[in-house]
């Protein structure tokens, strides 16, 4: 797919040529100036939606004088040097309390008005994005058991340097990272500082995004959108309107990342995660179940209805946006979910036969992040600037031609003399383009 960095001059530049004649139509789409129907009208899209193969448009079409195909130019590595810097652990989003929103979280969408930039329509409209009325009221809020005890907020804003970073474990077992360095939103210190309007990540920052959630406890995760209004401020890629699908949650339809349920710049969306088993209704109602419980504080478990057999440890949530899931995901929007339950305690040294012991640390009853490693694995691509680029056109979905793991090109990470764990999430965006999201 990628050509060669021994390639000729005269064939990158041709590469060069289709893959910045592809990025307009790609920016194009993107900013709603045309759409899939013109474009076959054109004849530069196929009556099934394909790009044509023609010369100076299909990466995979030689020079018109010669048959030799062109491929994708290879990304630039400027002067990086393979496993030169550090990998930077995941930045551990804090825990609030639900008092600390406001406006404080409601059952049915907040629909309190607002004025609306011109850009969007004019006029006014809702603070939060979730649609209005009892089919998209949150499922159970004012019970008991799924009353929200924790809240979460982030933003979602392009990128910028980060100047609260929160690892949760010591410098030490962080490759010596000083958390109160900030952190620049670049794949490499050799490399180009990425544009905010090419890079969109949680919070706006580097590294990625982790929460820490306990089975039992339930969660309001609020998120604003704080992406530019204007649709073609997007660097040629991605859309701003979001919404968060929150991966394999046992959550209700309306809290799930519905491609539809977008939101829009100047809004939030109040997401409910009730932290549920799966069969909480028909099995182990009793919540007799030993396996079947959260870690307490005190370093004991809290049992809970459902069937211990469900329990999950590791989710992701991501953008699920109609259309642009693998645009906005490549740009950045994922991040990570650790879920504690009375098997996975995150805390090795609790050993009273339910508790798996993995290799987590001891300093906190649960939680414990200091041998327990989230990867994010993504592969990217970017232009002669340096910039992340994005090609729509390759229908398998796009696999860019460098491997950043927690958004680093390349990096090491120091480990001692011990069991670790490592929690690994496949961030890359081709099964999302092709379809199987």
């Amino acid at each position: 797919m990628y050509l060669s960095t021994h390639a000729s001059a005269a064939v990158l530049r041709e590469a060069e040529k289709a893959r910045r004649n592809r990025l307009e139509i790609v920016q194009a789409l993107s900013h709603g100036q045309v759409s899939r129907r013109e474009l076959i009208k054109w004849g530069l899209f196929t009556s099934t939606g394909l790009l044509a193969f023609k010369h100076g448009l299909s990466p995979f079409v030689g020079k018109a004088w010669g048959s030799d195909a062109v491929g994708l130019p290879p990304s630039p590595l400027f002067t990086a040097v393979p496993f030169a810097q550090p990998m930077e652990r995941f930045d551990v989003l804090p825990r609030l309390p639900v008092s600390a929103l406001n406006p404080l979280p409601t059952r049915l969408a907040n629909t309190t008005q607002q004025p609306v930039p011109a850009s969007l329509g004019g006029g006014t409209g809702p603070i939060e994005g979730r649609p209005p009325g009892e089919i998209w009221a949150h499922q159970g809020f004012d019970l008991p058991q799924f009353k929200p005890q924790v809240a979460y907020q982030v933003t979602q804003e392009g990128g910028k340097e980060s100047t609260a970073y929160r690892p949760e474990v010591s410098p030490r077992l962080n490759c010596d990272i000083d958390p109160e360095v900030p952190v620049e939103p670049y794949f490499c210190p050799a490399m180009p500082i990425q544009s905010p309007l090419k890079f969109w990540t949680f919070n706006g920052t580097f590294p990625p995004k982790l929460v820490q959630g306990r089975y039992g406890e339930p969660i309001l995760f609020r998120y604003h959108n704080r992406l530019p209004f204007d649709q073609s401020q997007n660097g040629g890629f991605g859309i701003h309107t979001i919404t968060t699908h929150e991966h394999n949650g046992h959550h209700g339809a309306e809290n799930d990342g519905f491609t539809g349920a977008f939101f829009f710049p100047g809004q939030f969306y109040d997401y409910h995660w009730p932290m549920v088993l799966a069969g909480f209704k028909t099995i182990n109602t009793g919540a007799t179940d030993p396996k079947a419980g959260s870690p307490n504080d005190s370093g004991g478990i809290t049992r809970i209805a459902g069937d211990w057999h469900e329990t999950m440890s590791t989710h992701w949530f991501h953008d699920h946006m109609f259309s642009f899931t693998s645009q906005n995901v490549y740009k950045g929007i994922a991040a990570m979910f650790n879920i504690y339950s009375a098997l996975d305690r995150g805390n090795e040294a609790i050993n009273d036969g339910v508790n798996l012991r993995l290799p987590s640390g001891t300093a906190k009853s649960w939680g414990n992040l200091d041998y327990d490693v989230n990867l994010m694995l993504a592969d990217k691509a970017w232009d002669q600037d340096g910039q992340m680029t994005f090609d729509i056109f390759n229908f398998d979905g796009f696999l860019g031609d460098q491997m950043t793991v927690n958004l680093v090109w390349r990096p090491f990470f120091n480990v001692e003399r011990r069991k670790y764990r490592f929690r690994i999430l496949n961030a890359s965006v081709a099964l999302l383009q092709a379809g199987a999201e």
